[in-house]
């Protein structure tokens, strides 16, 4: 059984050893995909550049930001010539939102008692699964964070948010020992 890093706050401090044990995990095998977090594109680009010669393909989960679909244009295009995909999808606090069904934002405000980069972990890798891109029980890399940069990875089984039951954490690989306050 893995170790669990925890980092002693939460924040972007935390992403290039975030990105580092992600890496490690993943060069251990089993996995397929890299599933990832990146409003701004600093973090997508360092992964990017971390991950260049392992053979790893990045799954980037942007999102909506000013009306505009982020990170930025010329961010997306870099991370594509670098032969990762971009992605947008609605997060859990935003099915709450939009269907006025409080299920999602419950299940949203549960996870955010482990960590906020918790609670996005498994929206992107919820997210990436209800696009097709990958299948139930694919086994993946999420990482997110808190606000910017990346704090947390963990190792999940794929699932859509329709078989939202079969969606499941194997590992955490690092979190902030304490959450962030809201």
């Amino acid at each position: 059984m893995a170790e669990i890093t925890y980092f002693e706050k939460a924040g972007p401090d935390n992403t290039q050893r975030t990105l580092e044990i992600a890496k490690a995990r993943y060069m251990q095998g089993g996995i397929s995909t890299i599933v990832l977090a990146s409003s701004y594109g600093e973090t997508a680009i360092k992964a990017a550049e971390l991950f260049k010669d392992s053979g790893a393909c990045l799954l980037i989960v942007g999102e909506v930001l000013d009306g505009k679909q982020s990170p930025e244009e010329d961010v997306q295009q870099k991370l594509r010539d670098m032969g990762h995909r971009l992605i947008w999808g609605t997060t859990l606090g935003g099915m709450t939102t939009f269907t006025r069904e409080p299920s999602a934002g419950l299940v949203a405000d549960a996870y955010r008692r482990v960590s906020e980069g918790f609670k996005v972990v498994c929206e992107i890798t919820l997210i990436a699964g209800s696009q097709g891109y990958l299948h139930t029980g694919q086994k993946v890399i999420a990482i997110a964070g808190t606000h910017r940069g990346s704090d947390t990875a963990v190792v999940a089984s794929g699932a859509s948010f329709t078989q939202f039951k079969k969606f499941e954490v194997n590992e955490i690989l690092c979190k902030p020992y304490q959450r962030a306050s809201e």
